[in-house]
């Protein structure tokens, strides 16, 4: 029997590809909002832009647990987190308030920009957890106004899963992780159950979030810590595609939806090996998710101003090939010469040749 384990293998694998269709899809899935023309095509409340950050999560749940693990210390494996995923955010609050929203002004025929706005952006949304939407007096003749950069609100969650497990790992013994991250996945899925069912009961978006994300998240990680225990197999991944279209249509993806989705795309990184040549030595999936709105929103101006109405299949794809180069711009000028600082902090531990997808 083939376990996860032996079939993962971190230096041959799709995980990048897969990221960046992940991406694309979340960018996909906005172009109904960002037209004005309400939620994107659904099933059971489930869209695409949903299962998407669902893989995400639950990727980084079981890479960053593989990279924890493989670090020689707690400061060195929230250094390369730090790195991975903040300068990266930094820059596209900048670029949005200080170019994006500048430019927005002068084309909606506005001579004044509101430069202090500008700032309060980005120092209100510095420390990750989004409180500010937009630059004020921007974006007001767009379909969905104000807004510059929905997808960001995610990163605070991802980067609390990041400490999490890096704490967990350096309290908890070997022998008991798997049990703790277990019983921590069953909270956070009970959670949004809870949040579900009886949306009476607990009124925090907050936690909400958390929980949801949380359980993506927490399921990669487990997948991780059981590999050698978990077989890797066509039928399971079915059974998985399958248990996810039935959560959806059902109605509970978020809370019950973890486990078949993290094993689905590891698995499938796997036998779509071939492709890991996508995103080998430039991986922009990460500028893909943090410029795809703000594109669209630019597109959006555009299109208005020019007078022009396009199908929404043809705004969708346009917004994907025109992040690509804003994307390209942000891993070249920001995100791989921040990964080249990750050795300032403690060391790589052994046995960790290359695993680019995490780092």
């Amino acid at each position: 029997m083939t376990t996860v384990g032996e079939a993962f293998d971190p230096d041959r694998n799709s995980l990048n590809a897969i990221r960046l269709l992940l991406a694309s899809a979340v960018i996909v899935s906005h172009s109904w909002l960002v037209n004005g023309l309400g939620l994107p095509p659904m099933v059971g409340g489930t869209d695409a832009g949903l299962v998407a950050v669902a893989g995400f999560f639950g990727i980084s749940g079981y890479l960053v647990t593989a990279s924890r693990l493989r670090s020689s210390s707690l400061p060195a494996y929230l250094w390369r987190r730090f790195l991975r995923i903040y300068p990266a955010f930094l820059v596209v609050l900048a670029v949005t308030a200080f170019v994006f929203a500048p430019l927005s002004t002068l084309l909606d025929g506005r001579s004044t920009i509101d430069w202090a706005g500008a700032a309060a952006y980005v120092l209100n949304n510095a420390g990750l957890f989004v409180r500010q939407l937009g630059v004020p007096d921007t974006l007001s003749n767009n379909a969905y106004p104000f807004v510059w950069n929905l997808p960001l609100w995610t990163l605070f969650y991802e980067a609390v899963c990041y400490l999490l497990i890096g704490v967990l790992v350096s309290v908890v013994s070997e022998r008991l992780r798997g049990a703790v991250v277990c019983a921590m996945f069953v909270v956070a899925m009970s959670l949004s159950l809870v949040f579900l069912w009886a949306p009476g009961f607990l009124t925090s978006p907050v936690l909400e979030s958390a929980a949801n994300l949380a359980g993506f998240f927490l399921a990669g990680s487990l997948i991780h810590l059981y590999r050698d225990l978990i077989p890797s197999r066509a039928a399971l991944a079915i059974v998985a595609a399958l248990l996810a279209a039935m959560f959806a249509f059902l109605g509970v993806f978020s809370a019950l939806a973890a486990l078949p989705i993290a094993y689905l795309l590891i698995y499938l990184s796997t036998v779509m090996a071939p492709l890991d040549r996508v995103g080998r030595r430039n991986d922009i999936s990460y500028g893909m998710y943090i410029y795809g709105f703000p594109v669209q929103q630019g597109l959006v101006l555009l299109l208005l101003l020019a007078g022009w109405s396009v199908p929404i299949w043809l705004f969708a794809a346009l917004a994907v090939v025109v992040t690509v180069p804003f994307a390209w711009a942000s891993w070249l000028a920001v995100e791989s010469p921040a990964l080249r600082l990750k050795g300032l902090v403690g060391r790589q531990g052994l046995g960790a040749r290359r695993l680019r997808q995490a780092e």
